[in-house]
Order: C-alpha cells, then sequence, then structure tokens
C-alpha cells in the first residue's frame, strides 16, 4: 500500500485533530471538545467542497506529462527520480475512475505521436483500475494495482531505439523488446520507492507478459504461479496493443480486439477476462457502429448486462451528413434501434473535411503538456 508514502501537507483538519487529543488530554473539557468536534466537522466539509475535481482530459493530459517525464529522466541515467507526479498521476485515474469512468475511458482511446509508449502506458494504467474497480479491492489495492500498470513498461526505456522504428523490427530486435520485463529491475532502482514497493513492482511486472497457459515471456510461467495483478494488467495490456496504432503494425477495431479476448480466453485467467469483456461489452467506448436507422454513431457509455446495447453518440446521419446536435442515445431505452454491425471510422467514406478531420484527430493526442 504505498498511500502512506505519500508526503502531504498538513491540512486544517490536522491541525484540529491535535488540538482534539489535546483537549482529551484535560480533564471535564467536554464543552471544549464538542466545539472542537463541530469546527473540525465543518472544517473538513469545506476541504471537500472546496476541492477541485479535475475533468478526463485534465487527468489525461497530467498522466501523460508525469509518464513522458519519467521516462526522460530514466533515459539521462539519473537515480534516486521522484515520484511525486507519478503517485499523483494513480490518484487521479482511481478517483476519476470512480466518478467518471466513460469519459476518462474515452480518453484512452488516443496514442501520443512523437511515441507510443507514454500513452500505451497511461491507457493500460486507466483500463486496469476500470477492470480492478470491480473486483472488490480496497482504495489503497486498486491505487497500488493502477502504478503496477503505469509503470509496467519502464523497461523499455532501455530499448527505445527499437520500439521507435517506423519498420517492422527484427527477429533479433523481437528478442531483446522480450527482456524489456527484465530490464524493470534496472530502472527501478533509479527510482525513489520504498524498497517493498519495488519489490511488489518488480514481481507484477516481470509476470504481465507470461500466460495461463505457459506460452508467454520471460520464463514461460503458468497457472496459479502468476501473480494476481499481473493477470488483470495482462489483458487491459494486450487490449491496448490491439485497439491502437504502432509504428511498424496498424491497429484493429475494439470489437475485434474483444472478440480476440474471448477466442484466447485459455491464455488468460478466465474470472478476470469475463469481467473485460463484461465492463467494456462487445462494443467498448470509443469504438464506431451502425445502427439499423443507417446512422454511424460512437460508443461513449456501456449498459452492464447489456453487451449489445450500449450509449451512442450520432457522428453521421443516414444520409452520410454530420450530425448537427450532440445527440446521444441509450440503446437500452431505444428497443427499436439496434446496432447492426462494427465500424472502422477511418475507412469511412467521409465527405465533409472537417469531421473528417476530427475523426482522424481523435486517435492521437497532440495537447501540450
Amino acid at each position: 500500500m504505498f498511500r502512506k508514502f505519500i508526503t502531504k501537507t498538513m491540512r486544517l483538519s490536522d491541525i484540529f485533530k491535535k488540538i482534539e487529543k489535546q483537549v482529551e488530554q484535560q480533564p471535564k473539557v467536554k464543552e471544549i471538545k464538542e466545539e472542537v468536534l463541530q469546527i473540525k466537522e465543518k472544517t473538513v466539509q469545506q476541504e471537500t467542497e472546496q476541492k477541485p475535481i479535475l475533468s478526463a482530459e485534465e487527468v489525461y493530459s497530467y498522466c501523460i506529462f508525469s509518464i513522458k517525464s519519467l521516462f526522460k529522466e530514466l533515459n539521462s541515467n539519473k537515480i534516486n527520480i521522484s515520484t511525486s507526479q507519478i503517485l499523483d498521476s494513480v490518484k487521479k485515474i482511481v478517483e476519476n475512475i470512480s466518478k467518471n469512468a466513460d469519459e476518462l475511458i474515452l480518453y484512452a482511446s488516443y496514442t501520443t505521436v512523437d511515441s507510443y509508449i507514454y500513452s500505451h502506458s497511461v491507457n493500460t494504467a486507466i483500463y486496469t483500475a476500470f477492470v480492478a474497480s470491480d473486483l472488490n479491492f480496497s482504495s489503497s489495492d486498486l491505487e497500488e494495482i493502477t502504478l503496477c500498470a503505469l509503470l509496467h513498461d519502464i523497461g523499455m526505456a532501455r530499448i527505445l531505439n527499437i520500439i521507435s522504428k517506423s519498420e517492422k523490427i527484427t527477429q533479433e530486435e523481437y528478442e531483446e523488446v522480450k527482456k524489456h520485463p527484465e530490464y524493470t529491475k534496472i530502472e527501478l532502482s533509479k527510482i525513489n520507492l520504498p524498497r517493498s514497493l519495488k519489490e511488489l513492482l518488480e514481481k507484477v511486472i516481470l509476470q504481465i507478459h507470461e500466460r495461463i497457459d505457459g506460452s508467454g515471456y520471460p520464463h514461460g510461467t503458468s497457472g496459479e504461479r502468476i501473480d494476481f495483478y499481473s493477470k488483470i494488467i495482462a489483458i487491459a495490456d494486450v487490449y491496448e496493443a490491439m485497439t491502437h496504432p504502432r509504428p511498424w503494425k496498424e491497429r484493429i477495431i475494439p470489437y475485434e480486439a474483444i472478440t480476440s479476448i474471448v477466442k484466447q480466453a485459455d491464455k488468460f485467467d478466465y474470472s478476470i477476462a469475463k469481467v473485460f469483456v463484461d465492463k467494456f461489452s462487445l462494443f467498448p467506448p470509443g469504438s464506431y457502429v451502425k445502427l439499423n436507422t443507417g446512422e454511424i454513431t460512437r460508443v461513449v457509455g456501456v449498459n452492464r448486462g447489456s453487451p449489445l446495447r450500449p450509449k451512442v453518440k450520432i457522428i453521421l446521419t443516414s444520409e452520410n451528413k454530420p450530425a448537427k446536435e450532440n445527440q446521444i442515445i441509450n440503446l437500452l431505452e431505444n428497443t427499436k434501434i439496434y446496432i447492426l454491425e462494427p465500424i472502422d471510422e477511418t475507412k469511412l467514406d467521409i465527405k465533409d473535411k472537417r469531421l473528417l478531420l476530427q475523426i482522424r484527430a481523435q486517435r492521437w493526442w497532440v495537447k501540450e503538456t
């Protein structure tokens, strides 16, 4: 549990705790104690009300900035690197998942243009928190597994020259890439984290690419010998990789990625895969679908238990024209409307240049951070 390692500035509520303790040590001062408790309760309430609620865009932007900064410092061979921004990113992801999951999941559709590794790290952490939030984790455990997911590819810092290539990597280079989980220990040695937390990170990250049937790497570990956190992150990692472009390969649409995970269920923990598919549905947020009305829509939310009836936003009318209004349809409430088929939005015949640019831009995160 790493939350206890984060140093916080003492708030007014903390000060009142000290005052309350001092009052309790004095004989027969019940009235004063009650007054202190009233002031304390009011202060905590004010602090909660004043705490800014960050938007999904602000959270995503901050996380991308944090992971970019970390990779930059790892590449500079610094030691004792601060993790304050990374730990803060984890807290922001967990808080936003609990309050605004659909919107944050939509932001995880992005890929960073300078290097996919930044968005991949953040997206995998978001997907992990999204799934783990359904597994009865405590808040501290949820932060812990999200941290593991956010840092799961820091071993890549040692082979950025390979993963940044625009052409397909060679078999020899792929064998080097497969060593990146083992490089994690070297990179973690540069980071300022408690030893117990580093040991957990090493253990979890080393096994994320292992598979239940023993077909994974780096050691071919199988079955129950694979850490539970690793099993969850493994599915999030695979789904992210399949649905986002890489310099050497194109992505596949989310529907195809979900069906692929279902077909490969013997490689993953079945119970976790079931939760993953249930949370994302057959048409995950960010995917495009065609309705029986002829309209092209983007999935913006999932209805649990109804994988074929998500919430969608109309993008193109049945006349192949841009939708003029921000119209959201909840297919669970509109039973006469249903999905005909999943759509690859990059292959749509869109005449409107502005809409075409908007759809293309939704794949790339280019905001200055």
